[in-house]
């Protein structure tokens, strides 16, 4: 089926042409393995060079002392921060609003004797500076923060929260997971983030290929190897992901020239979010009065059931999503909103829409339109 409008980006995005242009080519023409002498001589090795600088550009690294790790994704990033930073029998603090593969690896930790302690967060989503001053110990070796949470859009206020570590758990690590933010906020790891030690991130969130992502590893930090092998830097072996390399390093020099491009995707989000309100004057949206994402709104409408909207939106070809996670055949409510307090019934009741620099207004108003029925209707 044709996809005739697609706000679902905190998903996965669509990618550039020029991404799959690079693709193609070291998929198709250049296919050589990167750590042959034959791929080296020709020059397979290249995107794995360009993908390092590319990222360090857009998020503000330095390409002399710090480390871009490639890895299939930031799942395996974050699963690899809660297995590599950590000592035997160390603490950590994560937050309750984490992404599932930062809990359920903090969940593996505490089974291996590591002791973890869960942030909750305030309603707005936010973890709150003296929730976390009261979590960490001078034994403190990892906090985990994400940047941004892929379901509200909530940005939080990390440079605070960095410098409060700093002070209380100077020798901990702090590292976040960016993958909802890294092309659609600024990001200075040189400047206001100077703090974090560790960043997680995936290309297909800002229009590259899905299968590659990696961690920013700031200069003097050490960490265990994930997998043993020569590639890079002998932290992650195994044969490297050349055309995935090269799809990234096309969708990071692209994503620092459209933050520009992301002041015109908040005014359609603001749009969307009015135009829903106004169909149903009940609706809450979630963490407005905090800074979010500029592409993302979290809305609830009380007694609708947002799986069967997603079902009959995806018959036009619409493509949003609900505030629940699907788990053993059962509609869960999402551990993000019911942190924040939201009922169960709500988080249910929550649509999510999420844009992209490739959002059109032509998208927004077929949305409108589905939903309107759907959305009016008596219970």
């Amino acid at each position: 089926m044709e996809i005739t409008a697609y706000l679902d980006n905190n998903a996965t995005t669509r990618p550039h042409p020029e991404v799959m242009e690079a693709l193609r080519y070291y998929q198709e023409t250049l296919f050589l393995n990167a750590s042959s002498t034959a791929g080296e001589l020709l020059g397979a090795a290249r995107p794995l060079k360009d993908a390092r600088i590319a990222v360090l550009d857009l998020l503000g690294g330095s390409e002399d002392a710090d480390k871009i790790v490639l890895t299939s994704g930031a799942s395996e990033a974050n699963s690899w921060v809660m297995f590599g930073a950590l000592t035997p029998g160390s603490h950590a603090v994560v937050s309750a609003t984490e992404h599932s593969s930062i809990l359920s690896a903090a969940r593996s930790a505490q089974g291996r004797g590591h002791h973890v302690d869960v942030l909750q967060v305030n309603q707005q989503g936010l973890v709150e500076s003296q929730s976390l001053a009261a979590a960490l110990r001078p034994d403190t070796r990892l906090v985990s923060i994400h940047l941004a949470n892929n379901e509200t859009g909530v940005i939080q206020p990390l440079a605070t929260l960095a410098a409060l570590v700093r002070r209380l758990s100077p020798a901990a690590l702090l590292h976040t997971d960016a993958t909802q933010a890294v092309g659609r906020v600024p990001i200075d790891l040189s400047g206001a983030l100077a703090e974090v030690d560790l960043l997680s991130f995936s290309a297909h969130k800002f229009h590259g290929p899905k299968g590659i992502g990696g961690l920013f590893i700031r200069g003097g930090v050490s960490m265990n190897a994930l997998i043993s092998g020569e590639q890079e830097n002998g932290l992650r072996g195994g044969t490297s992901n050349v055309p995935g390399a090269a799809g990234l390093a096309a969708s990071a020099r692209l994503a620092i020239a459209g933050l520009d491009q992301m002041a015109a995707v908040a005014q359609l989000r603001d749009e969307l979010e009015a135009r829903l309100v106004a169909l149903r004057p009940d609706a809450t949206v979630h963490s407005r009065k905090t800074p979010r994402l500029p592409n993302t709104t979290s809305i609830s409408f009380p007694r609708l059931l947002a799986e069967d909207v997603i079902e009959q939106l995806a018959l036009h070809g619409i493509c949003i999503a609900t505030g629940s996670a699907c788990s053993a055949g059962a509609t869960a409510p999402s551990h993000v909103l019911t942190a924040m307090g939201v009922s169960p019934d709500d988080a249910r009741a929550t649509l999510r829409f999420s844009l992209s620099v490739k959002t059109t207004q032509d998208e927004i108003d077929r949305t409108i339109v589905a939903l309107e029925p759907l959305l009016t209707s008596p219970a």
